[in-house]
């Protein structure tokens, strides 16, 4: 480095160029596509399928989630007051305590989960931490609570008279006069629940607008909703034994699973978006699927 006097010269030379980015909205509209997927590529290839313990004189799972850590969740309504924990091999774990008998519940952190009781008679809502089977909050909406699902930090939960959103805290932010069953469905835009009177399952904003309505002839009485990455819109049905899956923007629809695949009086239905797998619960236990 002392002997040399220089290693080279720098110099800038400007370079006019076109991209094809003139029109944003296009490039919007091409990533929005991205997101969705046809039902023509949608298949479930049995993981593993387990029975699960009967407590009581039914045995009603009527909700169902996956924890951070894999294990498996349930409530059965009609069992014990508690919610049954099991691994993904259909391992018991075990069971923690609720203030009533569980009817739906969603994940809402690593640490903690949001019941619901569908009566009026024990609270609305409670927040447990699983760590210690503990409750660290009660949420009393004044109205009966059905399904509950947690995303983007926000609780969806089905009432007697609609959808109410609220923060991870429990604050009611927006309430939506909607006619719904007691299940739900979400994506970032979007809400889904079915309507069992006229068989038909509804697509909605955040604000309330309605998006699609899809009217399916096979559902008789829905009880279980949810939703793939796609936005698919997936529904089983307790007396028709079926899961159908609804395409994105409600054009057709396929039937999945039915009696003959084992369905029998299939309650609750969850998807987990870090897996890929679904969790799908009927009269006999319950079943996980690949999505593929």
């Amino acid at each position: 480095m002392n002997e040399v006097d220089q290693l080279g010269k720098l110099s800038v030379r400007n370079i006019t160029t076109s991209l094809p980015f003139n029109k944003i909205d296009q490039a919007q509209i091409q990533l929005r596509v991205q997101d969705t997927k046809s039902i023509n590529y949608v298949g479930l290839q049995l993981k593993t399928r387990f029975n699960v313990k009967q407590e009581g004189v039914l045995r009603v799972l009527t909700g169902c989630t996956m924890l951070p850590n894999g294990n498996l969740l349930i409530a059965d309504y009609y069992g014990k007051n508690v919610l049954i924990e099991y691994n993904e091999d259909g391992k018991h774990i075990r069971d923690i305590p609720c203030s009533d008998s569980p009817f739906d519940l969603t994940v809402m952190d690593t640490e903690r989960i949001a019941v619901t009781y569908a009566n009026d008679v024990a609270d609305d809502i409670e927040f447990l931490i699983i760590k210690n089977n503990t409750i660290e909050k009660k949420v009393n909406l004044n109205s009966i609570c059905n399904g509950i699902l947690c995303q983007d930090n926000k609780l969806f939960i089905v009432i007697e008279d609609g959808i109410v959103i609220t923060d991870i805290a429990g604050k009611v932010l927006k309430q939506l006069i909607v006619d719904c069953d007691s299940c739900i469905g979400t994506t970032k835009d979007r809400i889904n629940f079915t309507v069992k009177d006229d068989q038909t399952v509804h697509c909605i904003s955040m604000t309330g607008e309605e998006i699609l309505v899809r009217k399916e002839e096979s559902l008789v009485h829905p009880s279980g909703i949810t939703v793939d990455d796609h936005q698919n819109v997936f529904v089983v049905d307790r007396d028709s034994n079926s899961l159908i899956v609804i395409q994105h923007d409600g054009r057709s629809s396929i039937t999945l699973l039915s009696e003959t695949d084992g369905l029998v009086n299939p309650r609750s239905l969850h998807y987990n978006k870090d897996k890929k797998v679904f969790l799908l619960c009927d009269g006999n236990g319950c079943a996980l699927y690949n999505l593929g």
